[in-house]
């Protein structure tokens, strides 16, 4: 009773508990449309190496992270995309494409125009999106090719410069999220295996953000976080390789002409042209899959509670629970 709102719920175990709630609280679900990831930190001189992150990807059984922690109430994503998000519902099939149909009545001419449009649309596909399913002996490659080899205590290192770099790396996580259980079950003992010592370090919420935004020096090579997108999916400076940008908006800090220079034909799109901003989101994922900037995991439902008492709450007709929580409000006593 002391609690109004609860919002964005996502572990599994959280919504469990949220469903025997008294008869005094609803609920609403909506897809996310944004994911959990685990971003990397390309100034490290480690994880710089594509083959390196490739190599990090291929020992994560995201599959296991994805039913421990959110369970069917998510699904692994492979790519920078949400589950909610419009672009990736229209290219995945399972939101109708924006083309008006045509009548029997309709010219031969216009049928055949508007076949051809919507075989456009069919032919948008994530089938070369790069997945990135479990397998150490790629990961071995990977490694072995770049010139990882494996030192007298079993962890690969690199002579880089005049620098030996060793794969000892850290990743960071929010502190109290129990996402660090299925991380050390599912990723951290798969990749002691291939040489690659990895340390979870706990971070309140506040001191993680500050080092995602590079507010503060990093000390560490990966952080796990989520992020939601905006109706407008504009990574361009995102993934900018200019200087002003790197060091600030780029959180990752990766320098890709060539996915820096996809992101800004997104932006470039004439406005209305719907099928040709969704080749060219296409065409980014899969450079960012490829470069891998950081590694996808989850999308998800996300589950809001609240007591009857709040009134007109339509997160579902909003953009996030922000927007929503202005129209609603707070009566006396429970409807």
């Amino acid at each position: 009773g002391t609690v109004d709102l609860l919002t964005k719920v996502t572990s599994a175990s959280a919504v469990e508990q949220g469903n025997k709630l008294p008869y005094a609280y609803a609920k609403v679900s909506y897809p996310r449309t944004g994911l959990s990831m685990i971003s990397f930190c390309c100034e490290s001189s480690a994880v710089s190496s594509q083959a390196v992150r490739q190599a990090i990807a291929y020992c994560t059984d995201r599959d296991a992270i994805v039913s421990s922690y959110v369970g069917a109430n998510g699904q692994r994503v492979d790519g920078y995309y949400g589950v909610g998000q419009w672009v990736y519902q229209l290219v995945s099939g399972k939101m109708a494409a924006p083309v008006a149909r045509v009548s029997n009545a309709a010219s031969d001419e216009e049928k055949a125009a508007y076949n051809a449009t919507m075989a456009d649309w069919n032919s948008l596909s994530l089938a070369n999106v790069a997945t990135y399913a479990l397998n150490l002996d790629a990961a071995k490659a990977l490694l072995d090719q770049d010139g990882w080899a494996l030192n007298a205590d079993g962890i690969r290192e690199k002579l880089v410069g005049d620098q030996t770099v060793k794969l000892k790396l850290s990743l960071v996580y929010p502190e109290g999220n129990t996402i660090a259980d299925a991380l050390q079950a599912h990723m951290v003992e798969n990749l002691a295996q291939v040489g690659i010592e990895l340390t979870l370090q706990a971070k309140p919420m506040a001191e993680l953000l500050k080092l995602y935004y590079r507010q503060e020096a990093r000390d560490c090579d990966m952080i796990y976080l989520a992020t939601n997108f905006g109706t407008v999916f504009d990574p361009s400076t995102t993934y900018s390789t200019d200087a002003a940008y790197v060091k600030t908006v780029n959180r990752t800090g990766i320098r890709d002409k060539k996915l820096a220079q996809l992101a800004v034909d997104m932006r470039k799109t004439e406005p209305g042209d719907v099928l040709s901003y969704c080749r060219k989101w296409v065409a980014f994922q899969e450079r960012w899959t490829e470069v891998l900037p950081a590694i996808p995991v989850y999308s998800n439902v996300y589950f809001d509670f609240y007591t009857t008492r709040l009134q007109n709450y339509r997160v579902t007709e909003n953009q996030t629970w922000t927007q929503a929580i202005v129209g609603a409000t707070l009566t006396q006593t429970a409807e």
